[in-house]
């Protein structure tokens, strides 16, 4: 009986997705570019697995997980350094690290936002030190269309691999 209830629920999943397709591709990229705990990855492939266009899901994924890492660096350009300490629970030592880090590559560390929560907090300090949005916005959409690119490939490749 267990086992039936799982079947339904797993049909129920499938079919969910499968009726919002790329919006819900979007919707799930945005919210996990921000700081809702969701693996945008795992989602992706699930997503290409029903058939929908590779490129069309590598686009909304980047769009939408990059519009949420954006949510990201405006939390940080509304607080300051100490919220943001007490938020992450960072040593001061950290946080001077993680200055440094900025200082030195600028807007060029939004290329590693895509890495599960150093890249929130990443985007949230670039924020915070007010380093140019539109930069950040860039450099963060190249780096996640990479990510989501190398998935996609990846994906499609194993597959046309298994006949």
């Amino acid at each position: 009986m267990a086992f039936n209830s799982l079947v339904v629920s797993m049909d129920s999943i499938v079919a969910f997705f499968s009726e919002y397709g790329y919006w819900g591709m979007g919707v799930l990229a945005f919210l996990s570019g921000s700081v809702v705990p969701i693996t945008s990855e795992v989602l992706l492939v699930l997503f290409l697995s029903l058939g929908l266009n590779a490129v069309a899901l590598t686009l909304v994924a980047t769009l939408g997980n990059t519009l949420g890492g954006v949510t990201c660096y405006f939390v940080g350009m509304l607080a300051n350094k100490e919220r943001v300490v007490k938020m992450f629970k960072m040593t001061p030592r950290r946080m001077q690290r993680a200055d440094r880090i900025i200082q030195k590559y600028g807007y060029w560390a939004a290329l590693i936002s895509f890495v599960p929560i150093l890249g929130e907090t990443l985007l949230v300090l670039l924020g915070v030190m007010r380093v140019s949005w539109w930069k950040v916005a860039i450099v963060m959409a190249l780096g996640k269309l990479i990510r989501y690119g190398f998935i996609t490939i990846s994906y499609t490749g194993v597959m046309q691999a298994m006949g």
